[in-house]
């Protein structure tokens, strides 16, 4: 960085000139600049975020207890709900073994999220099978 590199020059000229006092206020210079390099280093990471997260939720729509992503035409998820609205955080839910439903393997929310599946068949509509 230029002016990081010019304070270091001019400190270097005061310190050998015997001029401590200035020598001083150009290191406090040094230091602010270093401060405020990272702040704005912080703050643009924290405007990337907001944008991602902008973006992330102008593209969720809420369908079926869920909220899914339009990505280029094509619905991606299901991703919970919870997690969504209480930390605006995208996670997938996963199956939860019955075809209609989903749970959150974070918060462990689980929905049905699949109304059109059908239902397993319960176990008093098995047939038993013969064994030989």
């Amino acid at each position: 960085m230029a002016i990081f590199d010019e304070l270091k020059s001019v400190a270097g000229v005061l310190q050998e000139a015997g001029k401590i006092e200035q020598y001083r206020q150009i290191l406090d210079a040094q230091k602010e600049l270093l401060e405020m390099q990272k702040r704005i280093s912080d703050l643009e990471l924290d405007n990337k975020d907001l944008k991602d997260k902008l973006q992330t939720k102008d593209s969720l729509t809420f369908e079926n207890n869920a909220y899914w992503i339009n990505k280029d035409g094509k619905k991606d998820g299901p991703f919970c709900s919870c997690c969504w609205d209480d930390h605006n955080k995208t996670i997938r839910v996963q199956p939860a073994g019955n075809p209609a439903f989903c749970t959150c393997p974070k918060c462990k929310n689980t929905v049905k999220v699949y109304p059109d599946r059908d239902n397993p068949p319960h176990a008093s509509q098995f047939r038993p099978t013969s064994y030989r």
